[in-house]
């Protein structure tokens, strides 16, 4: 099963949708910036931002903040 596949994602309640995001802002940087050595991987934080860009409560502002963050998860090799 490929962690790219489409699934129903529930409603999220947007605190947790803020922290996740903070969260996220904090260690991608992080781990891209070792080159991608992560004991979890490219993958793994690929399918957290990827989970997250589906939240349909994103409001614009975090939308955007998501897509960087899943910029920085692409290019980190």
């Amino acid at each position: 099963m490929s962690f790219d596949q489409t699934f129903q994602i529930a409603p999220r309640h947007p605190l947790l949708v803020e922290q996740e995001i903070a969260h996220l802002e904090r260690i991608v940087p992080r781990w891209s910036d070792d080159g991608g050595s992560s004991l979890l991987g490219q993958a793994y934080w690929r399918k957290r931002v990827i989970d997250l860009t589906r939240c349909s409560e994103l409001t614009p502002t975090q939308h955007a903040t998501v897509q960087r963050i899943l910029e920085c998860v692409n290019t980190a090799i």
